[in-house]
């Protein structure tokens, strides 16, 4: 019988920081400090991530059968046994409820994109996840969602520089997963179709692309923003250090946990809290 931390570790809630990207639109809109946007912005973010919980569980359920000679995957409560698909999927149908009441409480549009992330996260389990490319863009499609849910939350409008810049980021960071999955696996192909159009080179060149243009856009992003004046454009060595880091900590080693992995390096830490303490003082103490 299923025991409540089955219940838990089904919810992926250490995979809830993805839905901390609502905060973006009202960090850059200067909102952020409105306390008058704390409760939507709370309900959104529960919201959002009993969304991504409740297509975790229905990812899970239709890969019980692979993920059970997975050697992370193994360990989660359906692969191994612990928790019935029946009892799954129940869970899943009430998570999604609980999502669908309160984004309604949100707004409409909210609404919308709630449902929106959980469509795109189904037909990436059941159809994109097996094609090459269009997988990575169906993930990083998700990651666009959930900012411009934090653009609608506190009414701010949401910069296509900051999309670019989201969409940029999140192909990086799926590519870097991929890549750490193709070379940690045996049989890779046996556990995603699409490894059978990716390799190694491959994925090290698109990791590369996507981490020039992340350089790039920002680039022109700090000689096109309201705060090209000041301190601005002087981050751009900043942001640059961090791609670098990035690739090189990716590269050095074989280890899986990328998220872990960079949180440990205290020059990209270090670089992240100068960056954003740059960009606290030019939105909002100037």
């Amino acid at each position: 019988m299923a025991k409540i931390k089955d219940f838990l570790v089904e919810a992926r809630i250490l995979d809830w920081y993805k839905n901390l990207l609502i905060l973006l639109a009202p960090f850059f809109g200067g909102k952020l400090l409105l306390p008058v946007y704390y409760p939507s912005l709370l309900s959104g973010f529960l919201a959002l991530s009993a969304t991504s919980s409740a297509c975790y569980v229905i990812n899970d359920i239709k890969d019980a059968a692979k993920d059970a000679y997975h050697p992370r995957k193994k360990h989660r409560p359906v692969a191994s046994g612990e928790m019935s698909r029946a009892s799954a999927l129940i869970f899943s149908i009430i998570l999604l409820v609980f999502s669908l009441l309160v984004s309604y409480q949100v707004s409409i549009p909210f609404l919308i994109l709630c449902i929106s992330l959980f469509l795109n996260s189904i037909t990436y389990t059941f159809f994109l996840r097996d094609i090459a490319w269009l997988d990575l863009l169906s993930i990083s499609l998700n990651y666009i969602i959930r900012s411009l849910a934090g653009g609608e939350i506190v009414k701010v409008y949401v910069s296509p520089w900051l999309l670019i810049g989201v969409f940029y980021v999140s192909m990086l960071f799926v590519l870097s997963k991929r890549r750490e999955e193709l070379t940690a696996l045996n049989k890779p192909e046996h556990h995603r179709k699409s490894f059978k159009q990716y390799d190694a080179a491959l994925l090290d060149q698109a990791i590369t692309i996507f981490s020039a243009l992340i350089i790039i856009s920002y680039s022109l992003y700090t000689f096109h923003s309201p705060y090209a004046d000041g301190l601005l454009p002087f981050t751009i060595p900043i942001i640059t250090l961090i791609v670098l880091q990035f690739i090189s900590i990716l590269r050095k080693t074989e280890e899986t946990g990328i998220i872990r992995r960079l949180l440990s390096s205290r020059i990209i830490v270090t670089s992240l809290l100068i960056w954003l303490a740059i960009m606290f003082y030019l939105i909002y103490l100037t």
